[in-house]
């Protein structure tokens, strides 16, 4: 729970002086292009991985993505790229 206050605090700072959020406290940024590739920053790992389904785990939320022949093609301690046909993106708090 402190960990979860802590980073709210840091969020408020970040708007306050007019930070982007994900440099100043690892709040996910998560990039669609096209219906093809989704790239997630500031991950925390796989919850879900499936040819139609994969969720990804954040500090802030958890990112659901629905879709057709999906599957990771990069991925590192931070950041992950996804392909397939995606055909949603949700984001869960």
């Amino acid at each position: 729970m402190r960990k979860r206050r802590g980073e709210k605090l840091l969020i408020k700072a970040a708007e306050i002086f007019n930070l982007p959020g994900e440099a100043a406290v690892g709040v996910p940024r998560v990039t669609l292009t096209g219906q093809r590739q989704v790239h997630i920053e500031n991950h925390r790992g796989l919850l879900e991985y499936g040819p139609e389904r994969i969720c990804v785990n954040t500090a802030a939320m958890t990112v659901k993505l629905r879709g057709r022949g999906l599957e990771i093609s990069a991925m590192s301690d931070l950041e992950m790229v996804v392909t397939g046909a995606i055909e949603a993106v949700e984001l869960e708090a």
